[in-house]
């Protein structure tokens, strides 16, 4: 028997459908240009429309998340650029685009522009949070960018002495907006960064994204990224993004915010001093109070009470080691009086002269040799006699080996 063909229910269907469609990276993200009709929104906040042109329509949605971000009124008949999604709905089987941006067409095709420029450069890197630099915290010299006059550079100037006067203000006047706004702000900014800055402040007020676009130029923004100095970017409101604010190393939403960050409060500076200084005194006298205790505990130690008292055994045993030395001393004298008694007995036996003592006498030939045998002398030879008292010279007569008594 055949078997039946495999067959796909149609959530099968439709869920392979889905995954085909939204799995697709060009219809995953967007931009589609239309005219509205059969627009509603909800209690949800969620808005429902189509989107069409002269041959076709497509069903949208715009969750309340974006919807609230809108900067009209979206109505019948507006031709608009969106930014879009393929989705589809399984259990009805039919898709819609989910819509997460909506501008009026002729601000669309700038948004689309921007937005492009802006993915390229982020790409580049210009963005990179981790290149962003801190700002200085206490600069000798802050430049700003702003139009000549304008309220923006008076909120800064006012702010930036206000917190911290001793610090150089450089300004830098330059057209905010307009067809030449781009090429003059180029101009300011080469002149900035030949100025030795701490920090570069861009200052504008709020304005139409028209009013803005110049600090959207591609060329302001990438010289921008090259500035020697940390810059801020204070254009617009907080609302209003610009490719000046994501390429500076720091975003504020006003010139006067601008101001705050780029200087310290000299009154926050002298509160931290104060407490630098209360924490400083209150070391220190904890720290004397530690020392004066422990000085208190030595001073109750006999050492200080008798200070005597950590040499006097040491004076005892000096005492008797000088006794035993002089004990010592005296006996190695007394020995060494007695070797040189004896020593100087045995001189004296062995001494020559001792014998004249004894009634001998010494007999010297005429060189002064003692003469020690007789037959060392000669007839008519000179000789002295030394006895115990004196010398006698004498001549010899003869002279005859043997006794003198015989």
């Amino acid at each position: 028997m055949q078997q039946p063909p495999k067959a796909l229910t149609v959530t099968e269907l439709n869920t392979y459908i889905k995954s085909k469609l939204e799995g697709d990276p060009t219809l995953a993200s967007f931009y589609l240009r239309a005219e509205i009709s059969n627009f509603k929104t909800y209690s949800s906040g969620h808005s429902y429309f189509t989107l069409k042109d002269s041959q076709s329509m497509v069903s949208a949605v715009m969750w309340a998340t974006y919807a609230m971000r809108l900067s009209f009124v979206p109505k019948d008949g507006d031709e608009v650029l969106v930014h879009c999604r393929i989705a589809l709905y399984p259990p009805r089987g039919s898709y819609q685009v989910s819509v997460d941006s909506m501008e009026p067409f002729g601000q669309g095709a700038e948004l689309l522009r921007l937005q492009q420029l802006k993915e390229k450069l982020q790409k580049e890197g210009l963005f990179d949070p981790s290149k962003k630099r801190p700002i200085h915290p206490f600069p000798k010299k802050v430049g700003v960018i702003a139009g000549k006059g304008s309220a923006g550079l008076r909120d800064v100037i006012v702010n930036v002495y206000k917190r911290w006067p001793l610090v150089e203000l450089v300004e830098f006047p330059s057209l905010v907006q307009g067809k030449e706004a781009p090429k003059d702000l180029l101009r300011a900014l080469a002149l900035a960064n030949q100025s030795g800055l701490d920090t570069l402040i861009i200052a504008r007020g709020g304005g139409s994204s028209e009013d803005l676009s110049a600090f959207n130029d591609e060329a302001f923004v990438r010289a921008l990224a090259k500035c020697p100095c940390p810059t801020i970017s204070a254009v617009g409101h907080e609302v209003d993004t610009t490719l000046t604010d994501l390429v500076a190393d720091l975003r504020v939403s006003t010139p006067t915010a601008a101001a705050v960050a780029s200087v310290p409060d000299k009154f926050e500076v002298y509160q931290r001093l104060d407490e630098g200084q209360s924490r400083l005194e209150t070391f220190i006298n904890a720290f004397l109070a530690r020392q004066r205790q422990a000085l208190e505990y030595l001073s109750t130690r006999a050492f200080f009470l008798r200070p005597e008292s950590i040499y006097a055994h040491q004076l005892e045993n000096l005492e008797l080691t000088s006794k035993r030395l002089d004990m010592g001393l005296s006996r190695l004298l007394e020995g060494h009086k007695a070797h040189v008694g004896a020593l100087e007995g045995k001189l004296n036996a062995l001494n020559p002269k001792g014998v004249l003592t004894r009634g001998y006498a010494i007999v010297y030939d005429e060189e002064g040799k003692p003469v020690g045998d007789i037959a060392a002398l000669r007839p008519g030879e000179r000789i002295k006699t030394q006895t115990k008292d004196g010398i006698i010279t004498s001549e010899v007569l003869s002279t005859r080996k043997g006794n003198p008594n015989e």
